[in-house]
């Protein structure tokens, strides 16, 4: 059953009979994309064209999104311990395949678990693909440099309707209306800090004194006022999305970076946001023998670790350009000799004090290795 699969892979922070929920994303988050498309989370509801679609509109607020029977579906099935077979297919296969699902990550999400949430307690908001980067594991779809690289800057797929001032305005206004029942927006991209809707809606969040904790997926390169004002502000974190600490590698994967740069801001980050920074890699056959030096460096740093698998974004040659990097289309032999590696580095992987810190790093280091199948 997915339920058992699901099971073996929860963290024991989870109480017995929370278990019989298979995920909490449809009771706990919601993810809004540029087109103002909204879903418990970015995997659900993969495809682009699937007729069942929750929109926010100009005549569609978050709250009935909210209330839509497409998150009313999924939570029926996530109530009985199932996935619902057309909505969370991604998770689906990685359960088939015997594989820890994305579906993990939000037993954590959204402060307290309950299954009768109001409103969304975790929102992440992906409101355009304005960035300076463009990785090699990305597309378009997140990356305005990789529009431009590929001729489709002005091919309206990309466009994000928040940079409509009125959809812009309308959806800080409505996420006004119950911006104090939630417990934390998440902001993503393209590059966060590159958006005028995100600076729009912290704007929002001070007037009305909220308590909701922010949390930035940032590349990093990004240092000004604002930047240096939200890592002062409690209850707030940032993620930078890194890829690989080699001064060598680091430009090949993250192009147009600086990792001096980036390293830099990351020190900034860790001193004035003590203990609430994180970073993201996307684990491809580039970086991923880079893996143990990355959680010693992460550890030494109190930096929190989490990855990110290779996939198809589209509008990319899949079987040329990123299927050849992807770690998870490798053969048996590729992937049973690399996960001894990671096994064997284990123990050479530098410590830290804080147990609980330390743990939960080499939680999600030993994730990963359980993906090796």
């Amino acid at each position: 059953m997915i339920i058992d699969n699901i099971n073996k892979f929860r963290s024991e922070a989870l109480a017995d009979y929370e278990k019989g929920v298979s995920c909490y994303a449809p009771f706990q988050s919601m993810h809004i994309n540029k087109k103002g498309r909204v879903k418990p989370c970015p995997f659900s509801m993969q495809y682009p064209h699937s007729k069942d679609q929750v929109q926010w509109s100009l005549d569609k607020s978050l709250k009935e999104c909210w209330d839509d029977i497409v998150y009313e579906d999924m939570r029926d099935e996530a109530s009985i311990g199932s996935l619902h077979k057309d909505y969370c297919n991604y998770c689906v296969k990685q359960c088939e395949q015997g594989k820890p699902p994305s579906s993990l990550d939000y037993d954590t999400a959204g402060g307290e678990r309950s299954l009768n949430h109001e409103y969304p307690k975790e929102i992440e908001l992906e409101l355009s693909n304005k960035c300076n980067y463009m990785c090699d594991a990305c597309s378009p779809w997140c990356s305005s440099e990789w529009a431009k690289e590929l001729g489709l800057e002005k091919d309206t797929r990309f466009h994000s309707i928040f940079d409509n001032d009125e959809h812009m305005e309308a959806l800080v206004n409505d996420l006004r209306t119950f911006i104090h029942e939630v417990h934390r927006i998440n902001f993503t991209g393209g590059e966060p800090f590159a958006q005028p809707a995100v600076y729009a809606i912290i704007k929002m969040i001070e007037e009305e004194n909220a308590n909701v904790g922010l949390h930035f997926t940032t590349n990093g390169s990004v240092m000004n006022g604002a930047v240096r004002k939200m890592a002062k502000r409690p209850n707030t974190r940032f993620t930078v999305s890194l890829d690989s600490i080699d001064p060598i590698a680091y430009p090949t994967i993250r192009v147009n970076g600086v990792l001096s740069k980036v390293m830099k801001n990351i020190d900034y980050l860790v001193e004035t946001n003590k203990n609430t920074v994180g970073a993201s890699f996307v684990v491809t056959k580039k970086n991923v023998m880079e893996l143990p030096s990355i959680l010693s460096w992460c550890n030494e740093k109190k930096i929190r670790f989490s990855y990110h698998i290779l996939e198809n974004m589209g509008f990319r040659d899949w079987e040329n350009e990123l299927k050849p990097i992807s770690v998870e289309h490798e053969n048996k032999f590729y992937l049973s000799s690399l996960k001894q590696y990671l096994v064997d580095a284990r123990d050479k992987i530098t410590k830290h004090d804080d147990k609980e810190f330390y743990d939960r790093n080499m939680y999600m280091y030993d994730q990963y290795i359980e993906r090796l199948k």
